[in-house]
């Protein structure tokens, strides 16, 4: 028990000394508001919403002026106006408004897929942590071996040999701790980018891996950018329908003016035009938007059938991974310890070989080692249920869940 206590004693310091900490609700907030993408698809919202102001604007009457100069002249002035029939404006107006709804939605949808990106990236960044920290109880473990070994050979009771072997296993591990500082430093530099800054002003993320949200017992659809983004597809192809159909509908102009010639007083005219419906009657469109629609319809379906699958496998892969994280914490762990506790005393006193000692050293920190390799799993597949479902049932890390 005395190499736990020295180990959790500096893991400890190990964290206090680390500063610039990086928690996930910091990191939602900077995700949000300066995450380039982000930023890019709120323009396109804007995009949309002068397309919908625009549509209901009324179309502008047209003026005609006529004048000669010939032998009896005659000047006329005919202001017209298109009449729009089949509710065309009204359709066209709702087109918009749904084409608007699209890009919130699209937003929305980017945004969940941004902020699941980003905080896997952060379980990955807690889990590198965790990592070092025990790899640095690793060293410290392997010094620890290093001194009792060098007190016996001093005494003479152990070959220097095995001071030697101890000692490159020392540098082995320093030089896996170099490794893990690199991919601790390259996550760091990937998650930055999600905000579009270049260097990290944070150095620690701040979170537990250890505190595990408790799976839901159902879920829900309902929020899930998925399938309102395919509900959408569907709402929309059916307008256009109505949209098409409208079009087949001929418009009409109305003009009123007057006609002014030499002979005494003005004429008052009215004007009528009617396009007449006999080659065209949009027949081609009406039917491409009815396969539209069908299509997305259909795809709506696979959307479901897809988003119900995706579920019940990561349910499923939860599950196994919080039963895995209890068996390793209450049972491996402890016994691999206890092993490891009793061998290097062992060996200490001439009942074990080094490589005994080797053997149960690398079996307790490959079980800690796992143990944070499951715990970092489930958290990812977390997010992605979150993601998946609209939800967010994962309690983030945040200290006040």
């Amino acid at each position: 028990m005395q190499i736990l206590s020295r180990c959790i004693i500096y893991t400890s310091f190990t964290t206090l000394v680390l500063c610039q900490t990086l928690d996930i609700e910091t990191l939602e907030g900077l995700v949000i508001e300066r995450n380039l993408h982000l930023l890019a698809s709120l323009k396109q919202i804007d995009i949309q919403q002068g397309y919908y102001d625009q549509s209901k604007k009324l179309q502008n009457p047209s003026i005609e002026i006529e004048s000669n100069s010939a032998v009896e002249s005659e000047s006329s002035v005919m202001v017209s106006q298109k009449i729009l029939l089949g509710g065309k404006r009204k359709l066209k107006i709702r087109l918009y408004e749904l084409e608007l709804t699209k890009s919130h939605f699209e937003h929305e949808k980017l945004k969940h897929e941004k902020l699941t990106e980003a905080f896997q990236s952060f379980v990955e960044i807690l889990h590198l942590q965790e990592i070092k920290v025990l790899q640095n109880n690793r060293i410290f473990s392997v010094l620890e071996l290093l001194n009792a070994v060098s007190k016996k050979v001093e005494a003479g009771k152990l070959s220097p040999a095995e001071k030697s072997r101890v000692k490159i296993r020392h540098f082995n591990e320093q030089m896996k701790l170099r490794v893990t500082d690199k991919s601790l430093k390259t996550a760091w530099l990937s998650i930055t980018t999600m905000w579009g800054d270049e260097k990290s002003s944070f150095d620690f993320a701040e979170g537990d891996l250890r505190k595990l949200s408790m799976l839901p017992l159902s879920y829900s659809f309902k929020n899930s950018p998925l399938i309102q983004f395919a509900e959408l597809s569907v709402e929309i192809q059916q307008n256009k329908i109505k949209s098409e159909k409208a079009i087949a509908i001929p418009n009409f102009s109305l003009g009123a003016g007057l006609k002014q010639s030499d002979i005494p007083g003005n004429t008052f005219q009215i004007g009528l035009s009617v396009p007449l419906p006999i080659f065209n009657r949009n027949q081609g469109n009406i039917k491409s938007a009815v396969y539209e629609l069908e299509k997305a319809e259909l795809e709506l379906k696979a959307t479901e059938s897809e988003l119900k699958s995706k579920i019940i496998n990561i349910q499923s892969e939860l599950e196994l991974l919080f039963s895995e994280t209890i068996t390793l914490k209450d049972d491996i762990i402890p016994e691999s310890l206890n092993a490891y506790t009793i061998i290097t005393d062992g060996y200490l006193n001439g009942r074990f070989t080094y490589l005994d000692v080797v053997d149960a050293q690398k079996m307790w920190f490959q079980s800690r080692e796992q143990y944070l390799n499951v715990l970092t799993e489930y958290h990812q597949k977390f997010f992605e249920l979150d993601y998946l479902t609209g939800n967010k049932m994962h309690k983030n890390f945040k200290e006040n869940n």
